[in-house]
């Protein structure tokens, strides 16, 4: 009898184990999220990130998420409230903890300057609840942020146009130059001749690497030595001899009349 009293206490207990673990979870969850609160109005925001983060470790609520996410921001840590910001909203049942969610969540991209992600959560706060005065404040704020940096990047590729334009014509104006210097440009004559190009005439005679006259006159016929110059005189000497005694010669003996060709 005792045994049939002891096994039908343990399967009362055993069935209500889960709700009474639950109940105790869920009550150390809620002692964490007031020690958090507490750590938060005193500005401590360290001691409630710890006391929030053990709160949804026993419990994982809208609203300890969203809790912690308010710690986190007023840390800076801003990419770490963003999380909690967006778990929060998708736990929430309240559509005023949802809004004020995805409020906080584009305050969160807004500091991290991703402005296009903070106007879609703006919006997603605004369509929750359309009359939130500051959310819509902070909407006009972050969409002028996107304009800025819009007409900001289009200016950037305007100018990284042009300047590649401007390459582009410098770079076509050096080729031409070089076409016309490779065509038309002469080596001046007063400077020397570079490697592997002829040496220009310029009428005056070259002297050989002995310091002596030249090798050859300006006619490019071999220089005469000073014996056969003299022998060619004399040859030229007893010719000019010979021509001037057949003439008078010829005078003498008079004209015949005709001319033998």
């Amino acid at each position: 009898m005792r045994h049939r009293i002891y096994l039908a206490l343990l399967v009362v207990l055993c069935s209500c184990a889960p709700a009474l673990m639950e109940s105790l979870n869920g009550q150390s969850s809620h002692r964490a999220l007031r020690r958090g609160d507490q750590a938060y109005r005193d500005k401590n925001y360290t001691q409630a990130e710890k006391e929030y983060s053990a709160a949804i470790g026993e419990e994982n609520s809208a609203k300890g998420n969203y809790n912690l996410g308010n710690a986190l921001y007023e840390n800076g840590e801003y990419a770490e409230a963003a999380k909690r910001y967006e778990e929060a909203a998708g736990l929430a049942d309240d559509p005023d903890v949802r809004s004020r969610a995805y409020r906080n969540l584009g305050d969160s991209y807004y500091r991290q300057e991703d402005y296009q992600q903070a106007v879609e959560a703006y919006k997603q706060s605004l369509r929750i609840n359309p009359d939130d005065q500051e959310t819509k404040y902070n909407l006009t704020k972050a969409i002028r942020e996107v304009q800025q940096q819009q007409q900001q990047q289009q200016q950037d590729q305007d100018q990284e146009g042009q300047e590649q334009e401007q390459d582009g014509q410098q770079q076509q104006q050096q080729q031409q130059d070089g076409e016309g210097s490779e065509g038309g440009q002469q080596q001046p004559s007063d400077q020397p001749p570079q490697d592997g190009e002829p040496q220009e005439q310029t009428g005056e005679e070259t002297r050989n690497e002995s310091g002596g006259q030249p090798d050859a006159n300006p006619d490019g016929n071999p220089q005469m030595s000073q014996e056969e110059a003299e022998r060619q005189l004399g040859i030229a000497a007893e010719e000019e001899k010979r021509t001037l005694s057949r003439l008078r010669q010829g005078n003498r003996e008079g004209c015949t009349g005709s001319k033998d060709w």
